[in-house]
């Protein structure tokens, strides 16, 4: 039996799929198993081999990203899942760095790890998502910003099935396309599971998408990270409402600067988050985010 299940959620991206699989099996470790969780239209399981890893195929026949995850999770046969994107690689001594950090912290403790961007590929810009600290650091309550990175993290299996998985409203291929990571670690907080940051534990986030598509991607982010907030604001949590409000203030400051510097990609970006934080955030609060909320119901607990 593995020590380890890697989940990865895939669509239609089988060279950075391909990448990404290189890089785990770089790592050597024994103990781990591969989920590749492929909602592509073309099958992905006969672009890629094991490399003497295990790797499990399952299509997934419904599109969104935390659908698949919470397949995944129902699928996986390690006491620990760990989790990274296909645009991501992970450090040849990744697998290795979150056993170590999961022998020492127990079943009560999700991890996450430093996120850096890669060199740009030809016309891109750099990647998004990013996390550079090098102090490690131990969440044991909420606080006004979000410490589970969702393309480096590993959580107990019985701990993430307690907690309910991912909300299905939430993420990339849905309606409010991020910030799935973010309530899932928001949901282990509240339930008294403490999140700890392990800087060794070293992802490179990919830095393919041209300055175009990352402009969508931030608004997709900001429509995620409102209706985030929206779904437990409309669920009476306060907190909520004071961190939309910070973050509503963090991204109008962010686009000042923007402009006064001049950095037109910024602008942007920073100017598509905030438009998208606001438009996720009405959806979600005051009319339920068009059925996510109900999708939401069905993949948690109270």
């Amino acid at each position: 039996m593995p020590r380890i299940s890697v989940l990865i959620a895939t669509a239609d991206r089988p060279a950075l799929l391909a990448g990404l699989l290189k890089s785990l099996s770089a790592t050597r470790y024994a103990e781990a198993e591969v989920l590749i969780l492929d909602q592509s239209r073309q099958e992905a399981r006969q672009e890629f081999g094991g490399d003497g890893m295990p790797i499990r195929f399952f299509r997934c026949a419904r599109r969104g990203k935390s659908a698949a995850l919470n397949l995944g999770v129902r699928e996986a046969r390690a006491p620990w899942l760990a989790f990274t994107d296909d645009d991501c690689l992970v450090a040849e001594d990744w697998l290795q760095v979150i056993d170590r950090a999961a022998r020492e912290s127990g079943s009560g403790c999700a991890l996450t790890g430093r996120v850096v961007a890669g060199n740009p590929e030809g016309e891109a810009v750099t990647a998004p998502s990013l996390r550079e600290e090098v102090r490690e650091t131990t969440f044991t309550a909420p606080t006004f910003r979000d410490v589970l990175f969702g393309n480096n993290m590993a959580i107990p299996a019985d701990l993430l099935r307690r907690a309910g998985s991912f909300d299905e409203g939430l993420g990339p291929g849905t309606h409010a396309p991020a910030a799935e990571d973010n309530d899932l670690g928001y949901r282990l907080l509240r339930a008294g599971a403490s999140i700890r940051y392990v800087p060794g534990m070293l992802v490179t986030h990919r830095s393919w998408r041209s300055g175009p598509d990352q402009v969508k991607v931030f608004g997709g982010y900001g429509v995620g990270q409102g209706t985030f907030y929206g779904k437990h604001v409309r669920r009476g949590d306060l907190h909520m409402a004071a961190r939309m409000a910070r973050n509503l203030w963090d991204a109008g400051r962010d686009l000042g600067g923007a402009i006064l510097l001049g950095r037109r990609q910024d602008v942007l970006a920073s100017g598509a988050f905030a438009r998208g934080l606001v438009q996720g955030f009405l959806r979600a609060a005051w009319s339920g985010n068009s059925g996510a909320s109900r999708a939401a119901a069905l993949t948690e607990r109270p």
